[in-house]
């Protein structure tokens, strides 16, 4: 759905950044801004260095260096896309989202009421369950049970865990107490009609409850494990599916994890609820579950948002396998890069733990082989070699191979498969209907950002943050001289360092194609509307590849004490003089060049004119 600009800014301009970081970590003044101790997991500091200005509506860290805007935090802290963060902060300053374009605004203002009952009734049903297990006495069999699975009150705390007692009506009689329509809760799935239409009874009873939460961090189903074994009943009760919650697109403990599958670069895939809150509580935190289904092609697309490499564990039983074959096909069709793991004597991730510890765990991942050569390897068990054990081998591996978006992989994958099978990989191409190996490149998209560029259209405003129907390359810095990047940070510093630079157009003098093409984009936005000059850095960092060069040359201004304006004035007059220094040096040097040719009045000239842009840059 692609957002309206105005909708964008609307949201923006009720929107505070720090409020939002101030969830995560304590902000304190410090001259004209705000410090505190980076609340990203993989930077644990003791000295705070995370500057958050209020005026500009960006951050960055001094110690670890990320950088961004209220867009990039939810994107790296929570795991929000764009839509969803924008959603999450319309909902907080109570903006209605717009309708899709196929859409009228009845059928939308419908939908979304729905769907605001069905979180509400949820939330008060999370409440609900987490008090009740807050008043369990301690020799109750939910606390014993608890006690014996070793969770702290921090980790049931951090996953809002709770308890459903064993009664039938006991939510129901709750939510009837909050006033809540039965029918909205029987949507919402959290009880059931009795047939014999005398009322109602809760779905959950006697049960330890885990709420799983949307990535704005909104209760949208449960899981329920009973406490001792039923043979009438399954283990685990999920939630059936309602209008805001599809088990095909929630990974469990995404919202929780988000943070640390960034930082770590990689996300762990566990098959339940207590296996992921048990590794947790062990320290090992880049953990996703799937909630009794297979993994979808939507779990695939929620992963790759966060990081490409994924470890699935899998119980070492057939089913564990089998699991392992079906993921296989769906985690590289998402261009992943997909390990595999089957942990010893049909442990669970929660047993290995407990009987090795943690850190023997991230041992095992740390060996774990591609799941590819995983599953070839589990095909290939007794496997002999004879003609037909090929054919049959290489029918499997079809569609594994048509899978891979990335054509490097695929031709190293079907490099390994071919010499384990004993084949030529030219007959291993052809029997899996690959006639060539093709170009040796990725065909992965480039990163993407999440603005877009400056219209063409005079009538529109300068930068339109993208929508997620529309998304562009980052401009690289990369390469950039030390003097353009540190031009970069002093103009953007202050309204008058920026003035001064478009007043002695230094834009014409920039070398680097990134640093003249985000610096063109500032002063477009700055030329339609003086008053952007606070945003503008917030716009820039969704723009670049490396958002902490926009902040080189540290947090103060004018009003912070200390600040030495003559300084920063000669450094800006010094970054001026190199920059153009530069650029004459190399407009010399491409004349040079040409002058190998015919000399003309009109080259002479030139060079008559940057040799006077020389000398009087010296006398300056």
């Amino acid at each position: 759905m692609r957002f309206s600009q105005d909708f964008i800014e609307r949201v923006q301009e009720a929107s505070n950044l720090v409020d939002i970081i101030s969830q995560y970590t304590q902000l304190k003044s410090s001259g004209s801004g705000l410090m505190g101790r980076c609340p990203f997991p993989d930077h644990v500091e003791k000295t705070p260095s995370f500057s958050v200005s209020e005026m500009k509506q960006v951050y960055h860290c001094f110690g670890c260096h990320k950088s961004g805007n209220i867009f990039s935090f939810l994107r790296d802290y929570q795991g929000m896309n764009f839509p969803e963060a924008l959603e999450y902060l319309a909902n907080r300053a109570s903006i209605p989202m717009p309708a899709p374009e196929n859409q009228d605004n009845e059928v939308r203002d419908q939908a979304a009421e729905k769907k605001k009952l069905l979180l509400k009734v949820n939330k008060l049903a999370a409440d609900y369950f987490s008090e009740q297990l807050k008043r369990t006495y301690n020799d109750h069999p939910v606390k014993k049970y608890v006690a014996s699975r070793g969770l702290s009150q921090e980790v049931i705390d951090t996953f809002g865990i709770g308890y459903a007692v064993p009664e039938w009506d006991s939510l129901e009689k709750y939510l009837q107490h909050k006033q809540v329509p039965m029918a909205l809760a029987e949507e919402a799935k959290l009880v059931k009609a009795r047939k014999d239409s005398s009322g109602y009874f809760d779905l959950f009873r006697d049960r330890l409850m885990f709420p799983i939460f949307s990535p704005m961090g909104e209760p949208i189903a449960f899981g329920g494990r009973y406490l001792e074994k039923k043979e009438t009943e399954p283990k685990y009760l999920n939630s059936p599916e309602t209008p805001v919650f599809i088990k095909g697109k929630v990974l469990y403990g995404l919202h929780q994890t988000a943070r640390y599958i960034r930082s770590e670069d990689v996300a762990l895939i566990v098959e339940g609820y207590m296996d992921l809150v048990s590794l947790y509580q062990a320290g090992i935190r880049p953990v996703v579950a799937t909630m009794g289904t297979a993994l979808t092609p939507d779990h695939g697309k929620l992963l790759k948002r966060l990081t490409k490499n994924v470890v699935a564990l899998f119980d070492g039983d057939s089913a564990g396998i089998e699991a392992a074959e079906r993921s296989l096909p769906i985690l590289l069709a998402a261009d992943l890069y997909p390990k595999g793991l089957t942990l010893p004597n049909n442990m669970d991730p929660d047993d290995y733990v407990k009987k090795y510890g943690a850190e023997a765990l991230k041992a095992e991942l740390e060996r774990a082989p591609d799941l590819f050569v995983m599953v070839l390897d589990k095909w290939m068990d007794g496997y002999r070699g004879e003609a037909s054990e090929k054919v049959k081998l290489a029918d499997k591996l079809k569609p594994l191979v048509a899978a891979i978006p990335d054509v490097r992989l695929r031709e190293l994958y079907m490099t390994e498969a071919a010499q384990k099978m004993g084949v030529a990989l030219p007959w291993l191409r052809q029997a899996v209907g690959i006639q060539s190996s093709g170009p040796v490149y990725s065909q992965n998209r480039p990163p993407v950002a999440r603005t877009l560029p400056p219209s063409e259209n005079t009538n529109q405003k300068a930068a339109e943050t993208v929508s997620s129907s529309q998304e562009v390359g980052k401009i690289s810095l990369k390469g950039a001289s030390k003097a353009e990047i540190m031009l970069l940070g002093l103009v953007l510093k202050s309204r008058a360092n920026f003035e001064q630079f478009v007043t002695e157009n230094i834009l014409e003098s920039l070398a680097h194609p990134g640093v003249k093409k985000i610096m063109e984009k500032a002063v477009d936005v700055y030329r339609q509307d003086l008053n952007k000059f606070d945003k503008l850095t917030s716009l820039l960092v969704s723009y670049v590849d490396h958002p902490e060069l926009l902040f080189q040359n540290g947090p103060q201004t004018e009003s912070d004490p200390g600040f030495d304006q003559e300084a920063e004035a000669k450094l800006l007059r010094d970054c001026f003089k190199r920059v153009k220094e530069n650029y004459l040096r190399e407009q010399a040097k491409l004349l040079a060049k040409d002058l190998k040719g015919e000399l003309t009045s009109e080259k002479l000239e030139q060079i008559m004119n940057i040799q006077r842009n020389r000398i009087s840059l010296n006398k300056g």
